[in-house]
């Protein structure tokens, strides 16, 4: 009996040591020279999406042929887990999270800006506090500029949107939404019982186009689950000014009630070249009734939903099948859509994670009812990762895939159509996001 718990005490320092031999938290001096060792790969454990790591390498040293593992091939890959989430959001050296302190939970909001050290690893540079009441909603984030961003500061107030530089990390001005909410919804219930939000802006949808801000409005039935209820039966968003920070109005679309996903990584709207933002919805509601997936749109220069858009999941692939990343790129939509009906009630379990696939399509907007799919290798699904990254003047799909054999790594698109894979790892580590960093 000691033999045998000597060597599990054994094995288990044996694993650790080899898990953090690079991994060095205690380096603040900021990297300066982003010639190499200027991609950041942010990628989960295969097990659980609540393990996020960043391996830092220079993509010109990569191999596509290669399956790589992260850990060992220490030469290639830096590891660094600043236990913290990976962020959609990034702009020259740095990358935003918007959760940290996981060790299985996503417990303390915040906007956190990474960025890489003189060893190539990534760690927190600096970062905003935010208070939060006991339960943790989704918080999205817009970037416009080096100098302007806006988040949902509910440690403000509850149906508060602040102003912030990026760069910097410097609060500016805040607008609450709650009188012009009160004024919309005149029965509105803005809390339970135990003093818990049920009104929340911005924890869907925030995003800016043509001089305006669009912040998600969301009136939950529970919020300890996040429950829109049943009785609902629109999406809406407020309009505000960003030139003044003034409020405009609140639009509603008819046909959803919901977007993306209740979790502060994945980002349900994209904006093409022309200026038209678009949103993807799953029509996830927790426990409630789902209603169907699709994707919609605001066409460029004007800020109402165009009702006569859509992109209908169900109509063109099947009941309960659904659209769980999204992203524009060279006049096309590329959308990631489940191969079989989504199991939302099972959604983070093993069962959907390595059995339900995932695959890839182009969509022409002028064409909705249209569609290409890709010769790209079926992937997981993952509430947590937008699979779809603009960089280089390429679009870069991550292909996550937790079963071993089959491929788990990177895709690229370019602008000729041309399509290969850019690299390929291990399946105990599935990829979420690309990043490239410069100063």
């Amino acid at each position: 009996m000691m033999k045998r718990s000597f060597l599990m005490i054994f094995t288990f320092l044996f694993i650790v040591a080899c898990t953090l031999e690079n991994i060095d938290d205690n380096n603040r001096e900021p990297k300066t020279d982003y010639s190499e060792n200027n991609y950041v790969l942010a990628t989960e454990d295969a097990s659980t999406p609540d393990i996020t790591r960043f391996f830092s390498f220079s993509l010109a040293a990569v191999n596509s042929e290669q399956v790589y593992d992260l850990i060992s091939e220490n030469i290639v890959f830096t590891n660094s887990d600043p236990s913290t989430s990976s962020g959609y959001h990034f702009f020259k050296n740095f990358i935003f999270s918007m959760a940290k302190d996981k060790n299985g939970y996503s417990s303390t909001p915040g906007i956190f800006q990474l960025t890489l050290n003189t060893a190539n690893r990534v760690f927190i540079n600096n970062e905003i506090f935010l208070g939060k009441e006991n339960l943790f909603p989704s918080k999205k984030l817009a970037i416009i500029s080096e100098n302007e961003g806006y988040f949902y500061n509910e440690s403000v107030g509850p149906q508060h949107i602040q102003r912030f530089n990026p760069t910097t990390m410097e609060l500016g001005e805040t607008i609450n939404l709650r009188p012009h909410i009160e004024a919309f919804r005149p029965d509105a219930i803005f809390e339970d019982t135990y003093g818990n939000n049920l009104v929340r802006t911005g924890s869907l949808v925030l995003d800016s186009k043509d001089g305006k801000l669009y912040v998600s409005v969301v009136f939950l039935e529970e919020a300890s689950f996040n429950l829109i209820s049943d009785n609902e039966e629109n999406f809406y968003l407020a309009v505000i000014n960003r030139s003044n920070l003034s409020f405009e109005k609140i639009i509603s679309y008819p046909y959803a009630k919901t977007v993306g996903f209740f979790v502060s990584e994945n980002n349900p709207t994209s904006i093409d070249e022309n200026g038209n933002m678009y949103f993807s919805s799953w029509g996830w509601n927790q426990f409630n009734k789902h209603t169907p997936s699709k994707v919609f749109r605001i066409k460029a220069g004007e800020s109402e939903f165009d009702t006569d858009w859509m992109i209908d999941i169900e109509s063109l692939f099947g009941k309960d099948r659904i659209v769980q990343s999204m992203i524009s790129y060279n006049g096309k939509l590329y959308l990631h859509v489940s191969d079989a009906p989504y199991l939302f009630d099972t959604s983070e379990e093993l069962t959907t994670k390595n059995n339900l696939k995932m695959f890839y399509y182009e969509f022409d907007p002028e064409t909705p009812h249209q569609y290409k799919k890709l010769p790209i290798p079926a992937s997981n699904p993952s509430s947590r990762m937008n699979v779809f990254t603009v960089l280089d003047d390429k679009l870069f799909i991550a292909v996550p895939n937790a079963i071993e054999g089959n491929f788990n790594g990177l895709y690229s698109v370019n602008r000729n159509g041309t399509i290969q894979p850019e690299l390929q790892i291990e399946n105990k580590y599935r990829p979420t996001r690309l990043y490239k960093l410069k100063k």
